[in-house]
């Protein structure tokens, strides 16, 4: 009895460890200046749609490892009063091709794929009208556009919805007009080979290896890449297409197009996914893809001698392809950004690695309008931002 006694009186004796109490994380609050840039830029991109006549847009703008904006504006289809939000699902076209890119990226630091190896060691199928060529073509000159194939080699025969497995074979029909690594002849079918190359190295299908290595670690919930996934989507633009001056953009369908070739064009997704995208892309995903890797990417590889993806710029007279991006100096701040459209839908991202800032403008229906959107908004951010590199 006094052994049990003594036994309860040692523990009734225990004093009881201080409760930690965690600290609160520490709310971040907008600076006042950017918070006004942002009311202004909204009133002005509005005023702009209606200008324009376009029906309904998104936008997403990151700053400094946060998602600043992300809204909807006007309605997913003309006439109808449904309005577009943050979540709305738009078609991204060629912007799909910075998703693929980033996935090889991502493969390259696992060791499952090299930049450097030729395409043909993993896609026995790809082979060019010169062997020779067809062994020293490498996954970088497919991302860059600089095989030595012609521009748009069978965009015909992806847009007729032929699978991969049938195209790629065909491209040894194809003359070439240069040697590998010298001249930028921009590519769909060719470029959509990447896919094969990682289904090869892993064992699984592509759209598998978004969902997996890219959708799911950003909770991109509301991006995918196949026609059934947009027309299931429940919250989804429609998109337009010109008709006439009396009756301007209408409707229309949604197509199957470019969803045989995802890579080069068949990524849906909304401005919420694509802030999620811009920061990684910004680098602020370390866990899914590094920056080191993320710098090679946007390493400019092929000049582009015209000013089609420049003129909205001023002084910019040529710009520069990465692997999967289109790459340009404005006059010291390096702007990394693509554009795409597909089946009445346009879409446009850009951002600065080194200031940390991004945009990405996705519409329903066909117009320049977000190009001229874009280079006042950098500009804006290179003037006030003292890390910007001067001129």
């Amino acid at each position: 009895m006094i052994i049990i006694l003594g036994f309860h009186l040692a523990f009734t004796d225990i004093k009881s460890e201080p409760e930690v109490v965690e600290p609160e994380p520490e709310v971040w609050v907008m600076d006042e200046s950017l918070a006004l840039y942002l009311e202004q830029f909204e009133h002005n991109f509005e005023e702009g749609l209606n200008a324009n006549l376009i029906p309904g847009a998104a936008v997403a703008i990151v700053k400094d490892g946060r998602v600043v904006l992300q809204k909807g504006f006007g309605v997913k289809e003309k006439g109808k009063g449904e309005e577009v939000d943050e979540h709305t699902v738009f078609r991204l076209g060629s912007v799909s091709k910075g998703f693929a890119s980033v996935l090889t990226g991502v493969f390259v630091e696992e060791g499952v794929v090299s930049w450097n190896m030729p395409v043909s060691h993993y896609v026995e199928q790809f082979k060019l009208n010169n062997p020779d060529q067809t062994d020293r073509v490498q996954i970088r000159h497919l991302l860059s556009h600089t095989s030595g194939l012609p521009r748009h080699a069978y965009t015909n025969l992806v847009e007729d919805g032929l699978s991969l497995n049938r195209i790629i074979p065909r491209l040894e029909q194809v003359p070439l007009i240069a040697k590998e690594g010298e001249q930028l002849a921009y590519q769909n079918a060719a470029y959509s080979t990447i896919e094969k190359v990682l289904e090869v190295q892993t064992n699984a299908d592509f759209n598998t290896l978004l969902d997996e290595k890219l959708f799911e670690p950003l909770a991109m919930d509301h991006s995918s890449a196949s026609y059934d996934s947009i027309r299931s989507s429940g919250n989804t633009a429609l998109p337009h297409v010109y008709y006439s001056r009396s009756r301007g953009h209408v409707p229309t369908s949604i197509s199957k197009k470019y969803y045989n070739a995802v890579s080069s064009g068949g990524i849906n997704a909304s401005a919420s996914d694509m802030g999620r995208w811009l920061l990684l892309l910004t680098g602020h995903y370390p866990d899914v893809i590094s920056e080191e890797t993320l710098e090679e990417i946007y390493d400019p590889l092929a000049t582009i001698n015209n000013r089609r993806f420049s003129r909205y710029w001023d002084g910019v007279n040529k710009s520069h392809y990465g692997m999967g991006w289109r790459v340009l100096d404005n006059h010291g701040q390096k702007i990394v950004y693509h554009g795409g459209y597909v089946n009445g839908y346009r879409s446009e991202i850009a951002f600065s690695p080194d200031d940390g800032v991004g945009i990405c403008i996705l519409i329903n229906t066909h117009s320049s309008y977000p190009l001229t959107v874009i280079p006042d908004f950098f500009n804006h951010f290179k003037s006030n931002s003292s890390e910007v590199i001067s001129e």
